[in-house]
């Protein structure tokens, strides 16, 4: 997995004071008086048994810190109900050297439990930093409108949420999310301190491909999910209503949710870029399932909102997968060679004209081509470069604003996405699970990718292929030793 480097700031918190519904005011300032003393925080993360999912682990979080807002616990109305309110807002909790294993802020202090009061508290705690989390999102710190963080007050009860998460498109810039939430005292915790066990909230993606295709070869250059929330709600407390039970405990240690309001769908990706090598099916290499390899180059795994996600099975009728409720898919990007051919004819994407080096390039359906260099020995990915229609030359940029000279050890190879949809109409990621799909090649490539002007559309016709669950290979556990199974994800001919 990639290193995400991670740094830290304080935060603003915003905070709702009981009255009305979704109202939310400025956190007073506190008296903080000789009778409160330093909040103590100890920390743990979960063990993770998957590969490619190391991205959160506690020595980042000893290096960097973590943030801890608290809520009063202590305020009780004429009819005995306890109201949360706003106690101190976000703050960077670190390590003092030499002062052992412990967390603390001189901003995090214990109420007074005085007066028959016992300096209650509710804490909510997360790594990494909004500053950090905007960040890997691909926005700037002033952005205002995601990753706000604040109470909302309903019914006498009150909800610390984090409106506006955003997942960036770009698997390579994905981090992990986690936070804590846990209640204590200043009678029962100032000399013990609190525990804060961190747990996961999204999911990591992982794919791999195989297959022992007979009349032609496929060489896959990157990775594609469709149809997922990339904005969404998240509240720090509560239980998640689309968690797999495993059992009614394991579901009940799992705080914290996310809201289907406010989400924004699209896709995040991994094209290929310097130093991946493409992955080539069907030239003895990984034919069977134990064989399989990976096909997500140098990202590590994609991290995702964890919802219950409707697949994009019927991709017959709703061809384009663009409705309001759009639809999960998985693309890869591939090119497709006969195999039983002297010139080995390019079958996918879709070119016409004689060759690559045409002076006119028409790509049928006009749907979207990938161009990258490739070093001919290795089949290392060199740069990708970018073509305008009716121009023989490549560019290093989008605006085709410099010209690429293709070195004599490097070739210009397109790449087309084809989508391979699994067959069961829904699926259910849990937060803090990894999920590895294979792919099998044997008998198909898939259909055009929905961002293609014929989605949908099969890919080396006339057979028409769509991604099918086969069987469970592979167990995956979660960082509570709860096993989950996952599928195989191959082709079949309809």
């Amino acid at each position: 997995m990639n290193d995400k480097r991670i740094k830290h700031t304080g935060l603003i918190f915003l905070s709702a004071f009981l009255l009305s519904s979704c109202s939310q005011e400025d956190l007073a300032d506190h008296d903080l008086t000789n009778d409160e003393s330093e909040i103590l925080f100890f920390t743990s993360v979960p063990g993770v048994e998957t590969r490619s999912y190391d991205n959160i682990d506690l020595d980042r979080i000893k290096k960097n810190g973590f943030n801890v807002a608290a809520a009063s616990l202590d305020n009780v109305n004429e009819k005995g109900d306890t109201i949360p309110v706003g106690y101190f807002p976000s703050q960077l909790v670190t390590q003092t050297p030499g002062m052992g294993e412990a967390y603390r802020s001189a901003s995090c202090r214990w109420p007074s439990n005085k007066d028959n009061k016992d300096g209650k508290l509710r804490f909510f705690a997360f790594f990494p930093s909004v500053n950090d989390l905007k960040k890997s999102a691909g926005l700037s710190e002033n952005d205002d409108t995601h990753f706000k963080l604040e109470y909302i007050s309903t019914n006498n009860t009150v909800e610390y949420w984090m409106r506006g998460f955003k997942v960036n498109k770009d698997i390579t810039q994905h981090s992990d999310f986690v936070t804590a939430t846990v209640e204590g005292t200043k009678t029962d915790n100032l000399y013990s301190g609190i525990n804060l066990t961190f747990q996961h909230h999204l999911s990591g993606l992982y794919f791999e491909a195989f297959g022992d295709p007979q009349s032609y070869e496929v060489e896959i250059a990157g990775v594609r999910v469709g149809g997922i929330a990339l904005e969404s709600d998240f509240s720090f407390q509560g239980i998640s209503n689309n968690l797999t039970p495993q059992n009614e405990s394991w579901r009940l240690t799992k705080v914290g949710r996310w809201t289907g309001v406010n989400q924004k769908k699209g896709c995040v990706e991994y094209i290929f870029q310097e130093g991946d090598e493409v992955v080539q099916i069907g030239k003895g290499n990984y034919k069977t399932k134990e064989e399989s390899a990976n096909i997500m180059g140098r990202s590590g795994c994609a991290l995702v909102i964890p919802l219950d996600y409707t697949v994009w099975t019927d991709y017959k009728n709703n061809k384009n997968n663009n409705i309001a409720n759009q639809k999960l898919y998985f693309s890869v990007l591939l090119r497709v060679k006969e195999k039983l051919t002297d010139n080995n004819t390019l079958l996918y994407p879709y070119i016409e004209g004689a060759n690559l080096n045409s002076s006119v390039i028409v790509t049928e359906d006009n749907m979207k081509v990938v161009y990258l260099s490739v070093e001919r020995s290795t089949g290392k990915i060199k740069h990708q470069v970018y073509r305008k229609t009716g121009d023989k030359k490549f560019y290093t940029d989008k605006s085709y604003s410099k010209e690429y000279i293709t070195p004599e050890n490097e070739e210009i190879r397109n790449y087309g996405w084809a989508s391979c949809i699994p067959s069961t109409t829904t699926q259910r990621w849990n937060p803090g699970f990894q999920y590895i799909y294979k792919l099998d090649y044997t008998n198909g490539v898939g259909v055009q990718d929905p961002e293609d002007a014929m989605p949908g559309k099969p890919i080396i016709a006339p057979i028409e292929v769509t991604g099918t669950p086969l069987a469970t290979w592979h167990t995956v556990k979660d960082y509570n030793n709860v096993e989950i199974k996952d599928e195989e994800v191959g082709f079949t001919i309809e």
